[in-house]
C-alpha cells in the first residue's frame, strides 16, 4: 500500500490528470446515473396481474351504410350480444376466464382521477402535504373481472369478488392506508356523499395495482358499472390457462374472428397485454434507452481513459518493473500494484467529484424527482425518496461502476508490464 502511494504521489504530472479525469467522470456521473436509477426503479414496479396470459379483443360496431348491417337489431340493447360474444370467446379452447374491460382499464387510453386528502393524523409525522390521486378502474360486477386478470388480496391470496350494487368500492391497499390508518376500512365511506353518489361504502381491498406501466406508485380504486350506465364494455379479457402460447392462441383467434359476430357487434383486433403495455410504454421507453445509451457511453469512456492513460505509461513502468523483479517480485505483485494504484486514484477522484456535486445540488435545494405524493412516499417508500437513501445509493453505483472500469482499464495494460522479461526491462537502466 505504502509503494502504491508513493507511485500516485511520485510522479505529480500523471497523478493530477488522471485524478481530474476521474474527478470529471464523477461528476457526470452523477448527473446521468441519477435519472436513469429512478426512471428504472418507476418502470420496474411490479404490474400486480397476470399480463403474461392475458389477451385483449376489442369491440367494434358495424357501420350503419354497410350491407352487412342488420337493420332488426339496431334497435336493440347491446347487452345481449355483448354478453353473447363473452360466453363465445369462454368456450374457446385456452382460454381459462374472460370478463368484460372498459375503457378506464389497465393499460388503457382512458383515465380518471381524484385527488383527495389522507387522514389528518399523517400531520402528526412530518407529513404537510397530504394530498393523493387514485384512479379509477370499471369493472362489470360477477364477470370474474378479478379472477381473470389475476389480481390479489392484500394478504397475497387470489381476491375475491364482493357485492357490489354500484355505490361500493373496491379500493387497493395505498388508499385503505391513506384514509383509515388505525382501522380495517370494509363497511366505511371513501368519499363525502354527494346528490350523484350518495355512498361510497368500501367492500373490499387488493394489493396495490399500477394503472399502467411506468405510473409509478399511483393509487386505484375500482367502480363497479352495469348495462344501465352510459358506459358500455369496450373489449372482452381473455385468460389463457396455463401453457398456452398467447401468440399461436391469438393466430389462430384472427383466422377465426369472422365467428364472432351478434347483432350488429364483432370482435377485432385481438392483443396480447404484454405487447399493449410494451406499446403503452413505448414513447418512455425510447427516453429510458437513451439514457441508458448516454450512460453506456459514460463507461466506455471511463475504460478508454483510464486504460489510455495506464498503457500510455507502460514503458516508464517497464524499467521500475524491472527493478522490482530483479529484488524478487512477482509478476502479479507488480500487476495489483498498478490496478491498485487506479483503484486509489479511482476513490479520491470520486470523493472529489461527489462533493462538488453534492455542493451544487445544496446551492439548488436538493430537487429530487420523484414518481409519487408525499404521503404516498411515506406509504410505500423506495429508496429515492429521502437524500440520504437516494444520494447514498447513487453515490455507491458510481463508485462501484468506477472501481470496475478503472481496474479493468488498469489491468489490461499492467499485464504487458508484468510479463515484460527482466533483461529488456532493465536494458536502458
Amino acid at each position: 500500500m505504502t509503494q502504491i502511494f508513493k507511485s500516485i504521489f511520485g510522479k505529480n504530472t500523471r497523478s493530477i490528470a488522471l485524478l481530474i479525469e476521474i474527478v470529471i467522470v464523477s461528476i457526470i456521473g452523477w448527473i446521468v446515473i441519477e435519472p436513469v436509477a429512478v426512471d428504472t426503479t418507476t418502470a420496474l414496479i411490479p404490474a400486480g396481474y397476470d399480463f403474461d396470459r392475458l389477451v385483449e379483443v376489442n369491440f367494434s360496431w358495424l357501420d350503419p351504410m354497410s350491407p352487412s348491417y342488420d337493420k332488426d337489431s339496431e334497435t336493440d340493447s347491446n347487452r345481449p350480444h355483448m354478453e353473447r360474444l363473452l360466453n363465445m370467446l369462454r368456450q374457446r379452447q385456452g382460454v381459462e376466464k374472460a370478463t368484460f374491460a372498459f375503457y378506464q382499464s389497465f393499460e388503457a387510453e382512458g383515465r380518471s382521477s381524484n385527488r383527495l386528502n389522507a387522514d389528518s393524523t399523517y400531520k402528526d409525522k412530518g407529513i404537510d402535504d397530504l394530498q393523493y390521486d387514485m384512479t379509477c378502474i370499471e369493472y362489470m360486477p360477477n364477470t370474474d373481472f378479478f379472477a381473470t386478470f389475476g389480481i390479489k388480496d392484500i394478504h397475497g391470496n387470489p381476491f375475491r369478488e364482493p357485492e357490489n350494487d354500484g355505490g361500493r368500492f373496491i379500493i387497493s391497499n395505498t388508499i385503505a392506508k391513506a384514509v383509515f390508518p388505525d382501522s380495517s376500512p370494509i363497511g366505511k365511506e371513501l368519499l363525502k356523499p354527494t346528490e350523484w353518489r350518495p355512498t361510497s361504502t368500501v367492500v373490499g381491498v387488493t394489493q396495490d395495482v399500477p394503472y399502467a406501466k411506468g405510473d409509478g406508485r399511483i393509487a386505484t380504486y375500482y367502480l363497479a358499472r352495469d348495462w344501465a350506465g352510459w358506459t358500455r364494455p369496450a373489449s372482452v379479457m381473455l385468460r389463457l390457462g396455463e401453457g398456452v402460447n398467447p401468440r399461436t392462441f391469438i393466430d389462430k383467434l384472427n383466422s377465426e374472428l369472422s365467428q364472432y359476430r351478434s347483432g350488429n357487434i364483432y370482435l377485432t383486433h385481438p392483443i396480447y397485454m404484454s405487447d399493449k403495455r410494451d406499446e403503452r410504454f413505448a414513447e418512455e421507453q425510447r427516453a429510458l434507452t437513451q439514457k441508458w445509451i448516454i450512460v453506456a457511453f459514460f463507461l466506455v469512456n471511463v475504460l478508454l481513459g483510464v486504460a489510455g492513460t495506464f498503457y500510455v505509461q507502460c514503458k516508464t513502468r517497464i524499467p521500475d518493473a524491472g527493478v522490482m523483479r530483479a529484488f524478487g517480485a512477482t509478476r502479479r505483485a507488480i500487476v495489483c500494484g498498478i490496478v491498485g494504484e487506479a483503484l486509489i486514484t479511482s476513490v479520491i477522484g470520486w470523493l472529489i467529484g461527489s462533493a462538488i456535486y453534492l455542493a451544487y445540488l445544496k446551492t439548488q435545494g436538493f430537487p429530487m424527482e420523484t414518481d409519487a405524493t408525499e404521503v404516498i412516499r411515506y406509504l410505500r417508500p423506495v429508496w429515492h425518496d429521502t437524500k440520504l437513501g437516494r444520494y447514498s445509493v447513487i453515490g455507491g453505483i458510481i463508485l462501484l461502476l468506477l472501481l470496475a472500469t478503472s481496474a479493468l482499464g488498469a489491468w489490461l495494460p499492467a499485464r504487458k508490464v508484468g510479463r515484460v522479461p527482466i533483461v529488456d526491462s532493465l536494458r536502458d537502466e
